[in-house]
């Protein structure tokens, strides 16, 4: 059975590129399941879902929640330029990769802007992402 670790280790590794990483797009970090409660940075983070499956079975489904986060501009008003960005450079690299592998695939649920109720005068960007992950036995 594969875990949520090697999912988020595949998803890090394919978010965490030079081209969603360059500081035009973020000025932060992309992190595993959460990132420090007092950033203020523009952050991505990667989060899994509980994985499906046992050893019997050979394709096992997960969700994977990337957010991109940025700080208001003006309390109340997100800084949406750069949570388009951000958005933008992540679905890129995620359709890219969905259509280069078999035993990883990747399928863009939905999206959607909210305000983060753990940071006052955060926003972030919400990219769900449906994985299924093939379970080789040798």
């Amino acid at each position: 059975m594969k875990s949520t670790l090697d999912i988020l280790d595949n998803l890090y590794k394919i978010v965490n590129v030079s081209t969603v990483t360059t500081s035009s797009i973020i000025d932060g970090k992309v992190y595993r399941n959460s990132r420090p409660l007092d950033s203020v940075k523009r952050d991505i983070t990667v989060g899994a879902l509980p994985i499906m499956g046992g050893t019997d079975i050979d394709l096992q489904p997960c969700t994977v929640i990337i957010n991109c986060f940025a700080k208001d501009l003006v309390p109340g008003r997100p800084d949406d330029a750069n949570l388009d960005k951000m958005t933008t450079a992540v679905l890129s690299v995620l359709e890219a990769y969905a259509s280069s592998t078999s035993y990883l695939h990747l399928e863009i649920n939905s999206q959607a802007v909210m305000a983060d109720i753990d940071a006052a005068g955060i926003t972030y960007s919400s990219i769900r992402v449906n994985c299924t992950i093939q379970y080789l036995t040798v």
